[in-house]
């Protein structure tokens, strides 16, 4: 078995002659025109060539890149878990594919005695993750097929490799050991360490200390959680992966608080674990294009670091004059918005009640002209008001949201246009809450919020 890495989670994984493509995202500007690969990437097509299947484990554009699936041959087989939620499974279908939906934690025959498991990660709660849309499931559906994440198992007969994708240890911990119980082995891991979200990039009124507190604190947890699922899994070789990216365009300059640490530092927090250090846990690390044979036990080129200066050039001169996608779009008037208001709340109400979410928290989103949209989440409050800029004795608490209105009035059209959790997870909004706490709740609900 051979794995071979290309960007952030997207590998090509071979075993017994067979080409397994995993998440892939080798194209820039996703979340609309925010996130960016470093390093960029150049390869050519040709490595795309003769796969033979597809796994997605989610529907996010880090791992679900439709841009990168142009490139593939439409006659490839793309491999998803059976979510009770068919969203990605429609995407995957209206870009020409045929999807493949496999049963949770069912181990499937592919070829040449390959095999595939696809594992939910159902312990699911965006607080952990920071992505909410699409976690939660309405029906009713115990069969352990409900959230929007998935791992999966490769094994060839030799080697067993697990890639646990943005699952964090929190969330995963149930799946993890229905895992182990079935592969007491596992060869090799791929573990994500980072967490993508809006936190801290979108905290406009943190001063630069606290900005650089709520870096280390975030930091300090994915890699936490990534000590965690290599201390319980225990395999022979690990590599730390996925979540990999850099902003793009106006927010170029946040760059500078990012939560990702860098590889080679995640491996020597790793290293430094008591758990991992006992069981001699071997970390690899690949460069873009290079492989690791499960067989030789090599690699074929040595990792080189990421020059953290000519990433800060890349930045400064070339991500700092990207645009937008929405930037081209035609300025809504205030009155386009307000005429979908009333769908919009009426769907984010029925949500809401369905879930039995309630809050004080006011919710309080910024429009043109000095004006607020209020959203209220207690009681049987059916409102939504629009209202002058925040009155001076307005009280606490509150949740307040300053959005690109171009972007605000995409995302209010629908999920066809745009989103509320990719504009979260792209960074694309600043936030102020008092008292500053999260409210998982909050988030999800404004998914919802759309006509």
């Amino acid at each position: 078995m051979k794995i071979t890495h290309l960007t952030s989670a997207t590998e090509i994984i071979t075993a017994n002659g067979i080409k397994i493509l995993t998440d892939p995202w080798l194209d820039d500007g996703i979340y609309y025109g925010s996130w960016f690969l470093y390093p960029p990437y150049k390869q050519d097509d040709s490595i795309l060539k003769d796969i033979d299947y597809i796994y997605v484990s989610h529907i996010h554009p880090d791992h679900f890149c439709e841009k990168t699936m142009e490139r593939l041959n439409k006659s490839i087989p793309v491999l998803i878990h059976n979510f009770d939620e068919k969203f990605l499974k429609r995407k995957i279908e209206s870009l020409g594919f045929k999807a493949i939906e496999l049963e949770n934690n069912k181990r499937t025959l592919l070829k040449n005695n390959v095999y595939i498991n696809i594992v939910a990660a159902d312990n699911c709660n965006p607080e952990i993750c920071g992505k909410a849309f699409g976690c939660f499931s309405f029906t009713g559906n115990s069969s352990g097929s409900n959230q929007i994440d998935s791992m999966c198992v490769i094994d060839d007969g030799k080697h067993v490799l697990l890639n646990t994708n943005d699952c964090p240890y929190p969330i995963a911990y149930e799946a993890l050991g229905k895992v182990t119980a079935q592969y007491p082995k596992i060869d090799f891991l791929l573990v994500g360490y980072t967490g993508a979200s809006l936190y801290p990039y979108a905290m406009f009124n943190y001063s630069d200390s606290e900005m650089k507190e709520a870096q280390e604190r975030t930091r300090a947890k994915g890699l936490g959680f990534g000590a965690k699922i290599i201390g319980t899994i225990k395999p022979r070789y690990y590599m730390p992966f996925a979540g990999t990216y850099i902003l793009g365009a106006a927010n170029w300059k946040l760059n500078k608080y990012s939560p990702m640490p860098e590889l080679q530092d995640a491996t020597a927090y790793f290293s430094q674990q008591l758990e991992i250090q006992q069981h001699s846990i071997i970390p690899v690390l690949l460069n873009t294009g290079e492989t690791f044979d499960l067989e030789t036990e090599t690699q074929t080129k040595a990792y080189t670091s990421i020059d953290k200066i000519q990433r800060l050039n890349y930045i400064e001169n070339v991500l700092s004059a990207k645009k937008y996608t929405y930037e081209e779009e035609p300025e809504p008037s205030l009155q386009d918005f307000q005429e979908l208001i009333p769908k919009a709340y009426k769907r984010f109400y029925e949500k809401r009640i369905k879930l039995g979410f309630e809050t004080q928290t006011s919710i309080l989103i910024k429009l043109p002209d000095d004006k607020l949209l209020k959203l209220n989440c207690f009681g049987d409050s059916k409102n939504a008001e629009i209202i002058e800029n925040i009155p001076s004795n307005f009280l606490e608490p509150y949740i307040f949201f300053m959005v690109e209105f171009k972007l605000l009035y995409q995302v209010f059209k629908g999920p066809r246009y745009a989103h509320w959790n990719n504009m979260e997870i792209g960074a694309l909004l600043k936030m102020e809450r008092k008292p500053d706490r999260y409210e998982m709740g909050i988030h999800l609900m404004l998914c919802y919020f759309h006509a």
